[in-house]
């Protein structure tokens, strides 16, 4: 007999341990850019609670304990969403636009909790068709559900495999991050081409596979040999645009005097853009702002073409979510008409709460989430191969496509905003299913503790945002956000409109787009498995290489591992 999902003690978990993630996460994706995974997190203290509030069914906790891990998985990719209010900050602070869009909490709680929620209701549709894809890996649900099952029941040498990779990770990390004892290994480090020492980089590698890893390690080659040549053609420009025009005669005045005084080099930190990464040697941070262009191109094309590549698959998915069920038959997910009441619904409400907060046409907020449905598709499988999620990048893309409609810098970032959410909820939730499937939850049961999670984490940064600038301030010695800069330096860029291309990038976007949709379609139709993974591949090219090279390693050593002890890596996959 299976045991109950939803109890007292799964709810009160559920609540509690997502409130403390979602409180904590918007401090470390501010003061770092990017959000760590959670879910084995959130699958630990889930045991640990139910070890005191459940124990008498002890060895059938995992369900329960994965229901905790869901919801806080979800308000954790709503409390990301930080990465917004810090955008409008840096709005604000821009010097070369009159343009001041300051929003309350309660604005800001709605305007998530809404977007948040559409995006969940959507990436139900394509659960089978991701979860049930053996190419997506999704290494973080596979993580959490093995924690989960290894915490539950104790399988001896599991448990043993479990506590010492932990042990491990812990141990690495504070020899790099504590002590500063084990370095980055530096190659060309101006490209953040390097080996940065992370157990749970190596981690993630064993897990994608060997193709994958490989397509990452070219991206790091490509970024390697050509970024030089990017940076000399392109680079003046991407600079020049991130200075306002008022300051750049001086600003390159400075850059060319050699030395620099404390008042000088403060002047460039706070007025001269990009210049500022240029002279301390980040060229990175440059050239990044070009193939940003060609990597999305190729990623959107390669998977809005496997996509359509199943369409029969896709279409028997919605055949059978709409087909009636039995009285008594028990259905697995969400019905299709409550998935298409419900968005509905939502998109009118949320098209109501931006034009009320943000003065936002009502079309152009339906515009915006028709447009931002196919990139979670695009999102979903670049995690699914890479185990890293491009919401960024997504909100990125959406932030040119919607440029096409409407010039309004202010509109532009909340669109973006909006996109980016509905992928983060995406993202999160196709994890969980990876998980639910491993435990073997109820998909139906998950969706909607997705769902009713997701105002926790828009309290989280409604609440923790404020106080977070209050006290460390955004920007200069406070919290960096570079994230939420980059989508505001995007809203002020494509203001500008074809001119905020960098130099050869709206041609290299072209080619990335045919070379997306030949790559998908040779593997598919030839069968050649050594064509590099697109999303691999693309989404290498914008990450730093120290991160990159790990993650190849592993998916190395995962091969050789599987080819020369093959029965003890089943064991231990």
């Amino acid at each position: 007999m299976k045991q109950p999902e939803l109890t007292w003690q799964s709810i009160v978990g559920a609540i509690l341990i997502s409130t403390l993630i979602s409180m904590a996460y918007p401090y470390i994706v501010l003061k770092l850019g990017q959000g760590p995974n959670i879910s084995v997190l959130a699958a630990f203290l889930g045991a640990l609670f139910l070890s005191a509030t459940a124990r008498r069914t002890r060895g059938r906790n995992a369900f329960q304990n994965n229901i905790i891990q869901s919801a806080a998985t979800s308000a954790a990719s709503t409390a990301f969403m930080c990465i917004v209010a810090a955008a409008f900050g840096y709005l604000e602070m821009n010097e070369s636009v009159d343009l001041k869009l300051v929003i309350t909490p309660w604005e800001m709680f709605t305007w998530l909790s809404c977007s948040g929620a559409i995006g969940v209701l959507v990436t139900v549709v394509f659960r089978r068709y991701f979860v049930d894809d053996p190419q997506m890996i999704f290494a973080d649900g596979v993580a959490a559900a093995e924690t989960i099952i290894v915490l539950d029941h104790g399988a001896g040498n599991r448990m043993k495999v479990l506590g010492s990779g932990a042990a491990v990770g812990v141990v690495v990390a504070f020899l790099r991050d504590g002590l500063e004892k084990l370095p980055t290994l530096g190659l060309a480090m101006r490209y953040s081409v390097g080996l940065e020492w992370s157990v749970l980089s190596l981690g993630t590698g064993m897990l994608i596979g060997l193709n994958v890893g490989l397509s990452m390690l070219l991206g790091v080659a490509v970024v390697w040999v050509f970024g030089p040549m990017v940076m000399a053609i392109a680079g003046p420009s991407i600079i020049d645009n991130s200075i306002a025009p008022q300051y750049l005669d001086q600003v390159h005045a400075l850059a060319g005097a050699g030395t620099l005084t404390e008042a000088q080099t403060a002047f460039i930190h706070q007025h001269g853009g990009m210049m500022g990464n240029y002279l301390s040697g980040d060229h990175f941070a440059i050239v990044l702002l070009w193939f940003m262009w060609p990597a999305t191109s190729l990623m959107i094309f390669a998977a809005l073409t496997a996509v359509a590549l199943k369409w029969r698959s896709i279409a028997a998915m919605f055949t059978g979510m709409a087909v009636r069920r039995e009285k008594t038959a028990k259905r697995d997910d969400v019905s299709l008409k409550t998935i298409i009441l419900l968005s509905a619904v939502l998109t009118l409400l949320l098209a109501w709460l931006q034009y009320i907060h943000f003065d936002m046409p009502y079309w152009q907020t339906i515009l915006a989430v028709i447009c931002g449905l196919p990139l979670i598709l695009v999102g979903v499988r670049v995690l699914g191969e890479t185990n890293s999620g491009p919401v960024s990048l997504m909100a990125n893309t959406l932030q040119a496509i919607f440029r096409l409609f409407s010039p309004a810098i202010g509109h532009n970032l909340v669109a973006a905003g909006m996109a980016g959410n509905i992928n983060s909820q995406g993202e999160g939730l196709m994890q969980v299913y990876k998980t639910g499937k491993m435990v073997g939850s109820t998909p139906r049961v998950l969706t909607w503790v997705q769902f009713w999670a997701i105002p926790i984490g828009a309290a989280a940064v409604a609440i923790m945002y404020p106080l977070l600038i209050r006290h460390y301030g955004l920007g200069g010695d406070g919290l960096a956000a570079p994230t939420g800069l980059k989508l505001a330096n995007m809203a002020v860029l494509m203001s500008k409109g074809i001119s905020a291309f960098p130099p050869g990038a709206l041609l290299w976007t072209i080619i990335a787009a045919i070379a997306g949709v030949v790559m998908v379609l040779v593997k598919d139709k030839f069968g050649w498995r050594w064509v590099p993974s697109a999303a691999g591949f693309g989404f290498a090219l914008i990450l730093p290489g120290t991160l990159n090279i790990m993650i190849g390693t592993g998916a190395i050593i995962a091969w050789i591992w599987s080819r020369t002890r093959p029965e003890s890596f089943q064991n231990n996959d």
